[in-house]
Order: structure tokens, then C-alpha cells, then sequence
């Protein structure tokens, strides 16, 4: 599928996952955004000469995936590596401590057709006032090792609130050049949440908490831990089956997953049978932190973004899926209820001999990869 000037498309007879309409079989797209969802019955009455027809025999289409990817290496190597439309992500948040690769890398992102979310990240905390208008974005991340003294992770706290932006500390385990980590120590988060505290009182605990700072790559938490996060505001990124999901759920701590796999289903499936049951959250919440979840933690970013709802930017990938259910973890409490009555959208089964596979992905109403629905 090649990117084409966004039109009216209405595709029916499939399974659209939209909290606007739970049983949802069709979709409209006008121009860039999503126009309505129902079922096949309504569209009937609202297709037109104008609207282009399509046919989604029974696949599924959902908010396409935000992917995570943390350039190491040489610029060419790691932009290569890069995830893909075609693998039904939508957007890709890029983090980076060199400048050049890092915008190589949003342009190869914006090339395939995706939204690029891309964070510089410094070794080192600022030393004066941030030149905001020099970031790629409204954020600023700092890597974080076991050698990192608290006084920069606070300066660097101190620093992004005050000049109104987010901070993004970047947990890592000594000199791992970004790549994917365990997790860091029990010490080293004490270490962070002592600097948060720090920082909120230094810069003013309203002003603090309004910037939704984030932790990304964080690993096992105790409950007392999880509590201070709540706090401070903070957001946690982490990996599936790495952090305690199910507690940070219980006291309010907004999360969200990290994937750039060549199946972002696989992440889904990763949290829900997680070997430990406190790592372990529902398909439903571990598919929301990899969509809408991972839009919400960008500043400035569309309140409807990750969503397939009237009025929502229509970026959705559409699934081969052998079936369709809501999916509870065991071991982590009813979030969300199975009983059809409840009217939970449902998502592709992750129980079945194979996961959904991508056909097509659509970003702001323009088709990027894969076949487009047909009549």
C-alpha cells in the first residue's frame, strides 16, 4: 500500500476496537480523522457516491501500536533497525543521545509513513538555563546509571519544570550504550524517587506534578516505591513482564509499554502471561499502554490520539486474528469484565495457535503499508 491523499473510506463487515461502540463492525474515515463507528446495518445508510468502500472480511482493526526504540551503534545500524509500518505501528518514539542520528532516524521514521515522538537524551544534566527551542521536542531525558550522583538527577528534575518541559530519566544498568537491560537496582530507583522528591520540593510541588516527568526502563518495585510514584506524578515506561503491572495499576500509576518487536502483539501476550502474577495485567490495559497510553505520556499530544473515535486522527492498523475475546490475567482481579453485557470492546484472541498479523496501516487517513479493504 502506498501513502495516497486521505479520503472518505468506510470499511464494514469486520471487528473495529472503539470504546465509542464495543461491537463495532465498520468505520468511517473522512479526510485524516475517524468520522463514526457502528455497525454494518448504520453504514449502509450513510455510504455515498463520495465514499469509498472496503471490505474488511472479518479481520480486526484497531488504534495502530506506538512503538519504542533506543538508537545505539552507529547512525546508519540503528536507523535501520528501525520499527516498521508494516508491522502495524502508527508511531514511533525514538530516543537518542546523538543529535544527527537521532533526526536521521525521525526522518526514516516520517519516510515509512509514521508519526515520530523522538527524545534527546543527554549523559549529563544540564548546566544553565535549557534552550527549549534547540530540542527535537518538548522533552528532555537523562540516562541514569548506577554512577549517576543524585544532584544531577535532581538538576536535570529542576531544570525540565522549570523550563516547562518534560523530564525523561532513562534507567539503565552500567555502560549498556542504551540496549535493553533487566532492569535498575532497588537502589538506584530509591536513588531517583529521593532526587524526585528533592527536585518537587527545589521547584514546587504544582508545578512539579504538571509536567507528568517519566521513568523509562524501570524493573522490579516494592509497594512503598509504587506509592512515592503516585506522588510525584510520575509516569513509568517499562517493558512486559519486567515491572510489577498489577500494583502499579492498584494505586494509580500511569504506565506504559516498551516494544519495537516485529510483533507488537507479542508485548501484549508478554504481559499477560507473565511468569509472576504481580507482572502480569489484562490484555485489554497491556494494549491500551502500547496505543493510547503511550500517545497520552507525549506533551502536547491530541487527548483522543491512540483511539478509534468520532473526532480522533484516524492512525489504525487492521489484523488477520484467528478470533476475538476480552482477556483477563490470572492472578490480577477483574479490571475489566468478560460478560458481553459489559460491553468491554474485545481484542484479538492471544490464545490461539498464532498472533494477528498486520494486513494494513492507515496513519492520519493516509493507507502507508499493506493492502487496503476492497469491496
Amino acid at each position: 500500500m502506498t501513502s495516497e491523499q486521505p479520503g472518505k473510506r468506510l470499511w464494514v463487515n469486520g471487528s473495529v476496537y472503539s470504546p465509542a461502540d464495543p461491537f463495532a463492525s465498520a468505520i468511517l474515515v473522512d479526510g485524516t480523522t475517524v468520522a463514526w463507528v457502528g455497525s454494518d446495518d448504520a453504514a449502509r445508510g450513510i455510504a455515498g457516491p463520495d465514499v469509498v468502500p472496503g471490505d474488511l472480511r472479518a479481520a480486526v482493526a484497531t488504534p495502530a501500536f506506538v512503538a519504542h526504540h533506543v538508537l545505539a551503534g552507529p547512525a546508519d545500524d540503528a536507523a535501520r533497525r528501525l520499527p516498521r509500518a508494516a508491522d502495524g505501528y502508527g508511531a514511533v518514539e525514538v530516543l537518542g543521545s546523538d543529535p544527527a542520528a537521532l533526526e536521521e532516524a525521525v526522518r526514516r521514521i516520517r519516510e515509512d509513513g509514521m508519526h515520530a515522538l523522538p527524545v534527546l537524551v543527554r549523559k549529563d544534566a544540564p548546566s544553565g538555563e535549557l534552550d527549549v527551542a534547540a530540542l527535537p521536542s518538548p522533552a528532555l531525558g537523562l540516562d541514569v546509571t548506577a554512577s549517576t550522583p543524585a544532584d544531577a538527577i535532581r538538576e536535570h528534575l529542576v531544570a525540565c519544570t522549570r523550563a516547562g518541559i518534560q523530564a525523561v530519566l532513562v534507567l539503565t544498568t552500567a555502560d549498556t550504550g542504551g540496549d535493553r537491560t533487566p532492569g535498575p537496582s532497588h537502589d538506584l530507583v530509591q536513588r531517583v524517587l529521593a532526587s524526585a522528591e528533592a527536585a518537587r520540593d527545589e521547584a514546587g510541588e504544582r508545578v512539579f506534578r504538571a509536567r507528568a516527568h517519566r521513568l523509562v526502563g524501570v524493573g522490579a518495585l516494592d509497594d512503598s516505591q509504587c506509592e512515592r510514584l503516585v506522588g510525584l506524578s510520575l509516569t513509568v515506561s517499562c517493558r512486559a513482564g519486567e515491572a510489577p503491572l498489577r500494583d502499579l495499576a492498584r494505586v494509580g500509576v500511569p504506565v506504559t509499554l516498551m516494544t519495537d518487536d516485529p510483533n507488537p502483539w507479542n508485548a501484549v501476550k508478554a504481559a499477560l502471561d507473565a511468569p509472576d502474577e504481580r507482572l502480569r495485567t489484562s490484555a485489554r490495559a497491556a494494549f491500551l499502554a502500547l496505543t493510547r497510553g503511550a500517545w497520552r505520556v507525549h506533551p502536547g499530544s491530541s487527548p483522543l490520539a491512540g483511539q478509534l473515535v468520532p473526532g480522533a486522527e484516524a492512525t489504525l492498523a487492521v489484523w488477520d486474528a484467528e478470533s476475538v475475546m476480552v482477556q483477563q490475567a490470572q492472578g490480577t482481579g477483574a479490571s475489566w469484565s468478560t460478560d458481553p453485557r459489559a460491553r468491554t470492546p474485545v481484542l484479538p484472541s492471544l490464545d490461539d495457535s498464532r498472533l494477528p498479523g498486520c494486513e494494513a496501516t492507515m496513519v492520519a487517513g493516509a493507507p502507508v503499508s499493506g493492502e487496503e479493504p476492497r469491496p
